[in-house]
């Protein structure tokens, strides 16, 4: 038996918005690991929220655990790896995600790991398996650093994988669906992801470094016969696709919608987009296949806050996507990131300003945070930035760099603003009602008493 662990922490989203989503990555490890044929289970102790005593029970049996991390969850994840040593010191502990694959010298360090998982791990996981089941040493294979008596080895890289339709599906069937949550809302929908990697370069984000600068896709119809299946094997009437920039190549965004409504999928659906890879006809498309939900990541008001960030959006462009978005009759979520280092509070104020005339149907704020992997970090660390290396504080929701013309005191509290200014708008609530999406409002009025206690 192998037990793939998702650790549990306190997580800014999940706690500020109750705001939880399957780890689809821990389901393709399992699905990869069971087409090799081992037997695999999948513990999301992010909403599971088991003791170790509970966790410990769980993985008795297991040979091997493979556990997740982020930055946000990695003390967590070393945390577990350290308990689950104690209580069974002949389990092998693999620590993978994106964390761990920029950072596996850390992770290994502890003394309760004993091998990292570099990038993708589908291919990788299964040979670490197959090595460990037959009582063999991990040399060989690419894309682990490890452990080996008193040394710590550092194999050759694994390159990307280049056929996406060749993976196999996700194995949802192993995730506690029901638990996920959103604005107190059971999450009905399943995630599925249709492309890796990503050709832009903003300065916060990881996903062109550890997925890559080329944009790697599967086919459009691999794509729907997962729609199809979960249609079929799991009543999947919801679907949310996960992809950075659904919409990056609008060829394959059209043949996917054609297909769905060829194959007569009653689905609605959702997407990640960025503002300048849209255009009327393509979200018209979009709506007929039963897209409900366009996710923006906006940022900022300032022009040069976005020339910082290397986003490459104009801010015309974002009024144009938002604008035609609602139009079609599609939902609008828009990001908004506070706190760049070169940012100035009416910089701020001017973002949250944004967010409230762009009116999107719901909006989510963060902190800027320079996550290991990102160009953000390095600057961070080059300039003196960084408050804190503890990451348990990186959860997008607090400050852990210092700014030059904001203190992080007050970036804090431009965050609680822009969250109550949004969300407590009567707008917004009549909006919601008409709606009928009372979970929606019954979050926003604990937001509002929140705010009356001085918590938000």
């Amino acid at each position: 038996m192998i037990t793939l662990i998702n650790p549990s922490c306190n997580v800014e989203t999940v706690r500020r918005l109750d705001f939880s989503t399957p780890p689809l990555g821990l389901a393709y490890l399992a699905s990869a690991l069971r087409e090799a044929g081992f037997r695999v289970k999948i513990v999301d102790n992010m909403v599971e929220r088991l003791s170790i005593h509970e966790l410990v029970k769980r993985v008795r049996n297991s040979f091997m655990v493979g556990i997740t991390s982020t930055t946000p969850t990695f003390s967590s994840a070393l945390r577990l790896a350290r308990e689950l040593k104690q209580a069974l010191p002949d389990v092998h502990v693999v620590l993978g995600g994106v964390h761990v694959s920029f950072t596996p010298f850390s992770a290994l360090k502890s003394g309760f790991v004993d091998s990292v998982c570099v990038g993708e791990g589908e291919h990788t996981i299964v040979e670490v398996a197959e090595k460990i089941e037959s009582g063999k040493g991990l040399e060989g294979v690419k894309g682990i650093v490890y452990k080996d008596g008193g040394r710590v080895i550092s194999n050759e890289g694994r390159g990307y994988i280049d056929d996406l339709d060749s993976l196999p599906f996700p194995a949802y069937d192993l995730l506690p669906m029901d638990r996920y949550r959103v604005i107190g809302r059971r999450l009905n929908y399943f995630p599925v992801i249709t492309s890796r990697g990503c050709p832009f370069g903003c300065i916060y984000c990881s996903t062109s470094r550890f997925m890559g600068r080329r944009f790697r896709m599967r086919s459009a119809g691999n794509v729907v016969d997962e729609i199809e299946w979960l249609y079929d094997e799991f009543g999947a009437r919801n679907i949310a696709f996960s992809d950075d920039t659904f919409t990056l190549d609008r060829n394959r965004v059209l043949e996917i919608c054609r297909e769905i409504r060829e194959r007569g999928l009653d689905v609605s659906w959702s997407c990640s987009s960025r503002v300048d890879t849209v255009d009327e006809e393509m979200l018209r498309e979009m709506k007929r296949a039963g897209c409900e939900m366009i996710y923006y990541g906006v940022e900022s008001a300032s022009e040069d806050v976005l020339r910082f960030y290397r986003k490459r959006i104009s801010l015309d462009k974002v009024r144009r996507a938002v604008e035609l978005t609602k139009r079609h009759g599609m939902l609008a979520i828009c990001s908004f990131i506070l706190g760049a280092p070169v940012e100035s509070r009416s910089d701020m104020m001017s973002t949250i300003d944004l967010a409230l005339s762009l009116d999107p149907d719901y909006a989510q704020f963060s902190i800027l945070t320079p996550y290991p992997g990102t160009e953000i970090y390095e600057l961070a660390r080059k300039n003196g930035w960084l408050l804190t290396e503890n990451f348990d504080e990186y959860t997008a929701g607090k400050p852990v760099m210092k700014g030059e013309h904001v203190e992080p005191e007050e970036v804090m509290n431009l965050l609680k603003l822009a969250y109550r200014r949004f969300y407590l708008r009567p707008s917004f609530i009549l909006r919601n009602i008409r709606r009928k999406n009372f979970g929606v409002v019954a979050g926003v009025l604990r937001l509002f008493l929140r705010a009356k206690l001085g918590k938000v």
